[in-house]
């Protein structure tokens, strides 16, 4: 019976060993499957290549950075890095210049009209010329959206004009304007000849808009309008709806 036992043991042994053996081999096979799983754990390093989209993204926001830099250096560009005037002329600097109105030396004869009350004041000034030594700077503070408040107008009598006024049938008109500061989306310029027939009007060479802290220059040629021949004055117009603030600058106002 020992012996029995002993032969019966023996075989069960064999076969738990055989069993042992038959299911350690999965496992070793198991890991060969991880391995794979590893290898998709690689893919998933591929996942860290989506990282590095992510980095593309970060370049993507630098270079908003830089463009919104740029964006404000053009601006600078533009207005001397504020809407002050700049700190020299925009125009062609000191000398003879050779116009009808140049302001050197006075307002030339320029009142403010007392029916528009956005003009305030006016003088002739050296802080900014379009050339030579002087201006005319027209101190302005407008308000509202309607009304004399919204409009501004000086008015220069022609030379030799009178009360009968002078011919300048076929003659250009030539003028420069700037204002400081100058970021009115709104402020304008119109040109008009106060004649002994009526106003003569402009368009579209008039009016001038925006007015800002860079010198802009308009023309019109006169036509062989009624009145032309009756030229009395010329009538500088200026309105903003925007409550403008500042100085017009005008300049250099031509007749040939």
């Amino acid at each position: 019976m020992r012996a029995i036992t002993a032969i019966f043991l023996l075989s069960a042994l064999g076969s738990l060993a055989c069993a042992n053996r038959g299911m350690h081999a999965p496992t070793d096979g198991g890991p060969g499957i991880a391995g794979s799983v590893g290898t998709a754990g690689r893919g998933g390093a591929g996942g860290t290549a989506g990282r590095g989209g992510s980095g593309g993204a970060a370049r993507g926001g630098t270079g908003g950075g830089p463009t919104g830099i740029a964006g404000t250096g053009g601006q600078s560009s533009g207005t001397a890095g504020n809407c002050n005037v700049a700190a020299t002329d925009g125009g062609s600097g000191a000398g003879t210049c050779g116009t009808m109105f140049s302001f050197e030396t006075g307002t030339q004869g320029a009142v403010i009209n007392a029916g528009s009350t956005a003009f305030t004041s006016l003088a002739r000034s050296g802080t900014f010329t379009f050339c030579g030594s002087g201006a005319l700077a027209i101190t302005s503070l407008f308000s509202g959206t309607s009304g004399p408040t919204t409009k501004g107008e000086v008015l220069i009598a022609l030379p030799g004009a009178g009360t009968t006024g002078i011919d300048v049938t076929g003659k250009t008109i030539t003028v420069h304007v700037a204002a400081d500061p100058g970021c009115s989306a709104d402020l304008n310029l119109s040109l008009v000849l106060n004649t002994t027939a009526g106003p003569i009007y402009f368009t579209p060479a008039f009016p001038i808009r925006p007015v800002t802290n860079m010198w802009k220059t308009g023309t019109a040629m006169v036509t062989a309008d009624a009145g032309s021949t009756t030229a009395l004055a010329i009538s500088l117009q200026v309105f903003s709806q925007m409550n403008y603030q500042g100085t017009i600058y005008i300049d250099e106002i031509d007749i040939r």
